[in-house]
């Protein structure tokens, strides 16, 4: 039985991240809400950005190229979204060097934009840290999983790895990943009329 109601609920917006590149003609400036930044390497690849898969990965069988990529969870200025933002390894070089000089980037105010003004021409980042007195930012969310859901990953492929220098390695499952990228059921692991997969 639905239950309705006079008013509007408090929340209205849909839940997950929209992932946001710089756009042409205009700056695109938020601060940053997690510590340390993301990254991996992906491919152009049936119209669309996917993760590189490492072994079995069928881009790289038929030899496209890849490119490493960088992603952060940014509160946007003037709307106060909480978007994703991503860049390439060139246009994050000034967030590394931040990372090295400071203890987290989270709080700290990012402004990137195209010198040219074209759709893919080069990006510039500055980061500039601010009064964060008067603003509350919310907690980051799970990069690597929010970025599984914008992938269409799904959940029961994904493992993460612990290496060396405490970074997570996401990797998948290829048989798992195989059997379950194209069944709408899966839903990334949020289904709850889930199919079992043979093995």
């Amino acid at each position: 039985m639905p239950s309705f109601s006079n008013s509007i609920p408090n929340e209205t917006k849909r839940h997950g991240y929209d992932l946001r590149r710089t756009p042409p003609d205009k700056p695109l400036k938020g601060i940053i809400t997690c510590e340390k930044l993301i990254g991996c390497y992906t491919h152009w690849w049936n119209g669309r950005t996917s993760p590189c898969e490492d072994e079995g990965c069928k881009a790289c069988e038929s030899n496209t190229p890849s490119r490493w990529h960088c992603y952060l969870s940014l509160l946007e200025s003037g709307t106060h979204d909480h978007i994703i933002f991503e860049c390439t390894a060139k246009a994050a070089l000034p967030i590394t060097e931040y990372q090295l000089d400071n203890p987290t980037l989270r709080g700290v105010l990012l402004t990137a934009w195209r010198p040219k003004r074209r759709r893919n021409a080069r990006v510039e980042i500055l980061l500039k840290p601010i009064d964060l007195s008067s603003i509350k930012i919310p907690p980051a969310p799970d990069l690597i999983q929010a970025m599984s859901v914008i992938w269409q990953l799904p959940g029961a492929a994904l493992e993460t790895k612990k290496n060396e220098r405490s970074m997570t390695r996401m990797t998948t499952d290829p048989d798992i990943l195989q059997a379950q990228r194209f069944n709408p059921a899966d839903g990334n692991g949020q289904s709850t009329n889930k199919r079992k997969v043979k093995t």
